[in-house]
C-alpha cells in the first residue's frame, strides 16, 4: 500500500466515523433524550415506548449510511463492500454466526442462576401462561421457533450496523494491525458509538452507580468481547453477512433469561443474566479469549486481495 493510498484510506475512515456518529448523536440528543432523560421507565406509556424503541431502531441504519456516504463522496465505489455471501467452505461460519449467540447466550443465563439460585423462578412465565394460556410444548415451541429465525427477523436493522462496523471499518483497520489491536480498536469504537443511547437508559438504564459512565464503560466492553466473534467470522468469510445473522441472533435472545428472573423489571444488567452484564457474557468472553489466541497463528489474514 502506497503511502498517498494510505493516507486516503485514513480519510475514508475518519469520513465514516464522522458521518455516522454526527447522525448518531444528532438523532439521540435531539429526538430520544427529551423523550426519556429524568423519567422512569416503569413511567412510560405503551405508546410512549413503541415510539422510542422504533427511534432507536433507526440509529442503527446510520453506519450503513455512513458507508454509503463515504463511499460516494470519496468516490470509493462498491468493489470490496463485503456484501457476497462467499459460502464455500465457509459454511462452519455462517453456522456459527446464527446459532452462536443464542448457545452462548442460553450458558450466560444458566451460569447466572447456578450462582445466584435464588433469583430463578417459574412465575413470569405462569403469569404470561395466565394471560395467554397454551400448553406448554405448543408454547415452547413458537418460542424456540421465533429464536432459531431471529437472525432473519433482525436482518434489516442489523445490517445496518454490521456493514458498516465489519463491512467497511473492520477490514480497514485489520489492514493496517494484527488481530488483538483490530478488535480493540474496532469494539472501542463500536461501543463509544452507543454513549448517547446508553445515557437514554438503553441496555443498563439510568438508576446505577456512576451513570452514564459505568453503563457507557461497560458497553464499551461488551462490544470488544462480541466485536471479536463477529470480527473473526467476518475475516474468514470476507464477508458481513455472517456477522449480520449473529448480530440478529444476539439481539433476538438476549433476554431469554429474563423469563425465569423473579423480578423481570428489578435486576443487575451489569451482572446478568442478559449478556450485557459480566455473568450473563462469561461464555462470549471465554470464546473472545480463544478467538484472540487462536488468531496468533493467522496474524496476516486481511481482506485484501
Amino acid at each position: 500500500m502506497t503511502q498517498s493510498t494510505n493516507k486516503q484510506e485514513f480519510r475514508r475512515i475518519w469520513l465514516f466515523l464522522l458521518i455516522t456518529f454526527t447522525m448518531t448523536f444528532a438523532w439521540t440528543i435531539g429526538l430520544i433524550w427529551p423523550r426519556v432523560l429524568g423519567r422512569d421507565a416503569a413511567t412510560l406509556s405503551q405508546e410512549e415506548t413503541l415510539i422510542n424503541t422504533a427511534l432507536t431502531a433507526v440509529l442503527m441504519f446510520f453506519p450503513a449510511i455512513g458507508v454509503l456516504i463515504t463511499r460516494l463522496i470519496t468516490r470509493e465505489g462498491f468493489k470490496n463492500s463485503m456484501l457476497r455471501l462467499n459460502l464455500k467452505g465457509n459454511v462452519r461460519y455462517y453456522l456459527i454466526g446464527w446459532f452462536g449467540p443464542f448457545v452462548l447466550t442460553v450458558i450466560g443465563a444458566v451460569l447466572y442462576y447456578l450462582i445466584f439460585p435464588s433469583e430463578f423462578t417459574l412465575t413470569t412465565y405462569h403469569s404470561q401462561m395466565a394471560i395467554q394460556p397454551l400448553p406448554p410444548t405448543i408454547f415452547w415451541t413458537i418460542q424456540a421457533v421465533l429464536m432459531m429465525v431471529a437472525p432473519l427477523l433482525n436482518l434489516v436493522t442489523c445490517f445496518g450496523e454490521e456493514w458498516g462496523w465489519r463491512g467497511y471499518l473492520l477490514p480497514k483497520v485489520a489492514s493496517r494491525m494484527k488481530f488483538l489491536p483490530t478488535v480493540l480498536v474496532t469494539g472501542l469504537i463500536w461501543g463509544v458509538w452507543h454513549a448517547p443511547i446508553i445515557a437514554a437508559g438503553h441496555n443498563y438504564g439510568m438508576d446505577y452507580p456512576g451513570y452514564p459512565f459505568a453503563g457507557i464503560v461497560a458497553m464499551c466492553l461488551f462490544c470488544i468481547v462480541l466485536g471479536t466473534l463477529f470480527s473473526y467470522i467476518t475475516l474468514k468469510t470476507k464477508s458481513c453477512w455472517p456477522a449480520v445473522f449473529a448480530h440478529g441472533m444476539m439481539n433476538g435472545t438476549a433476554s431469554i433469561g429474563v423469563i425465569f428472573l423473579a423480578d423481570p423489571m428489578v435486576y443487575d444488567r451489569f451482572v446478568g443474566p442478559v449478556p450485557t452484564g459480566i455473568i450473563g457474557a462469561a461464555a462470549y468472553i471465554v470464546v473472545a479469549v480463544w478467538i484472540v489466541w487462536k488468531m496468533r497463528k493467522d496474524e496476516r489474514l486481511t481482506l485484501n486481495g
